[in-house]
């Protein structure tokens, strides 16, 4: 199904009467990238993520952060309270194409078209994120995948050292964004937990 203004369809997938697989396409037609129906995407694949987070025997807690301005602004959703008595941080995205396509997205550069030309370019959360743990969301092969920032970054660092992959996305009305694709074998650390399978 795809709206008139916005181009983003649901994949009849369900569980529970909640989507499991929902792709929203970028472009110039969408007004805002962080509302509507990407704000929707991205609210699902958190939603799912802290669910399973919740349930992992090693967590004791998942305290939600995307509240606050200041976590909301450096690109981290949740603190993790591991029963070892660490906490750390951890940024959730959702990857549509993640688990299919064999790449890996690594946001570089966001660039405003209306804003004053010295400001107009933002590093990407792949580069900028604080956190420590990066968990992405596939629908389509209904997994999340963990891996560290550093290893997360590592991998791009030596994926670019060959001719890289760029994917430059105009994004909505006033915003394009510049992503590297990046094999997913640049990153043997990164975990993949199917969802439903037990968590040992």
């Amino acid at each position: 199904m795809m709206a008139q203004n916005w181009k983003c369809f649901a994949e009849n997938r369900t569980k529970g009467g909640q989507v499991m697989a929902m792709n929203c396409e970028p472009g110039a037609s969408n007004e805002r990238s962080y509302s509507g129906h990407y704000m929707k995407a991205g609210r699902e694949a958190e939603k799912i993520v802290m669910k399973w987070l919740s349930a992992h025997p090693h967590i004791i807690s998942v305290s939600d952060l995307r509240e606050l301005r200041p976590m909301r602004e450096a690109d981290v959703d949740v603190s993790i309270c591991l029963y070892d008595g660490r906490v750390a941080l951890a940024e959730i995205k959702s990857d549509f194409h993640l688990g299919k396509s064999g790449n890996v997205i690594f946001e570089v550069l966001r660039i405003n078209h209306t804003c004053g030309a010295d400001h107009s370019c933002t590093l990407g959360w792949s580069a900028r994120s604080p956190a420590t743990w990066l968990l992405f969301y596939a629908p389509q092969v209904e997994s999340i995948y963990r891996i560290s920032f550093s290893d997360y970054r590592k991998g791009m660092q030596e994926a670019t050292r060959e001719e890289p992959k760029i994917n430059i996305v105009r994004t909505d009305r006033i915003k394009t964004t510049i992503n590297i694709l990046i094999p997913e074998r640049y990153f043997p650390t990164m975990t993949r937990y199917k969802l439903g399978a037990v968590v040992a």
